[in-house]
């Protein structure tokens, strides 16, 4: 019994010995001599579309629109056409797109006031042919104000559901048009594309709104949105609508405010008086230039030489070198401050 206990206490040792000099065996790696890792810059973003944004928060973005004389679009124009100024001096240019391949984030802002009453089928009828026109690949939300703004329709790319949303609204009450303006600002901020605008539609003046013009044109030109308006006149069918306890208001469409916003941001501003006189449309035929702009538009680019964060306003001059053409674009910028990022 004790030879069998010393045999198996032996063949437990050589087995532990032989274990053991099998796993220092199997820690030993060769060393492989290996380049050292290089770090290498952070790639651009490439969007499904193809479109390449940099991300880089020192880049100045603009949209510019070009136009000829007999007010057609240029959409053929190369990078070295265009020429930015900020504040006078020159600047480099660093990013060149063209608008059939940028898709925008769009809001449309839709005056159900009282006012609209006897209007809102033919402004109904131009928000689908806007909607029908403009890129699939474009996500629209739909704002609708009178005595308050409310988003009825979020972020989406299915046209029916915009439609549907619009073909429920039914005018009532007064006109806070500041208001809705600043909630489209602030929601076409949450847009997943860079390029972003607002098409607004009235037929009135502000009467409601806690703020006041000069708080929104801030806004406006603090964000990176365009503006584009619709302001349809009365002319066929009369501005007198019921206001408070049945009494009659008189409501005029307040161009001035509506170019002032469109100015400010590199849009336009239609004034639509008469507008289905001899046979036209004039309403859907705003809406659908405005969707065809949008297509033949250039997105521009540049890190400015002027690197103070002071936060102060840079004016922006962009020029092309065929001087018979005409471009719109933003007028400004505020640069960041050591606080806030750049608007």
């Amino acid at each position: 019994m004790r030879i069998k206990i010393l045999a198996l206490i032996t063949i437990l040792v050589v087995a532990a010995i032989f274990g053991a000099s099998f796993a220092s065996r199997a820690q030993v790696r060769p060393t492989i001599s290996q380049p050292k890792p290089t770090v290498s810059p952070t790639p651009p973003v490439k969007t499904k579309d193809d479109e390449v944004i940099k991300v880089e928060t020192d880049l100045v973005t603009l949209t510019a629109t070009v136009i000829d004389k007999n007010g057609r679009y240029r959409a053929d124009l190369k990078q070295p056409d265009f020429t930015i100024y900020e504040d006078g001096a020159k600047q480099e240019l660093a990013y060149f797109n063209t608008g059939d391949r940028v898709p925008v984030s769009l809001g449309i802002v839709f005056d159900t006031s009282g006012s609209m009453e006897d209007k809102i089928e033919g402004v109904e009828d131009a928000v689908e042919h806007f909607v029908k026109s403009v890129s699939p690949n474009d996500e629209i939300f739909l704002v609708r104000f009178s005595d308050d703004a409310e988003l009825v329709q979020d972020f989406t790319d299915d046209r029916k559901k915009i439609l549907r949303a619009v073909e429920s609204l039914k005018p009532r009450g007064s006109t806070a048009l500041y208001e809705a303006v600043t909630l489209g600002l602030q929601k076409v901020k949450q847009g997943r594309h860079k390029k972003r605008a607002l098409l607004v539609l009235t037929d009135g003046n502000d009467t409601a709104s806690s703020i006041n013009l000069q708080t929104v044109l801030s806004l406006a030109r603090k964000s990176e949105v365009i503006i584009y308006a619709l302001g349809i006149g009365h002319g066929e069918k009369g501005s007198v609508h019921s206001g408070i306890f049945d009494s009659q208001m008189q409501d005029t469409v307040d161009m001035r405010a509506l170019r002032s916003l469109a100015e400010a941001t590199g849009g336009s501003a239609y004034y639509l008086e008469n507008a289905h006189e001899d046979g036209r449309d004039r309403i859907d035929e705003a809406a659908e230039e405005v969707a065809a702009e949008l297509k033949q538009q250039y997105t521009l680019g540049y890190y400015p030489a002027n690197q103070k964060k002071d936060g102060a306003f840079r004016q922006i001059v962009v020029e092309v070198k065929d001087k018979s053409l005409r471009v719109r674009t933003k007028r400004g910028y505020y640069a960041p401050d050591k606080d806030n990022k750049q608007s």
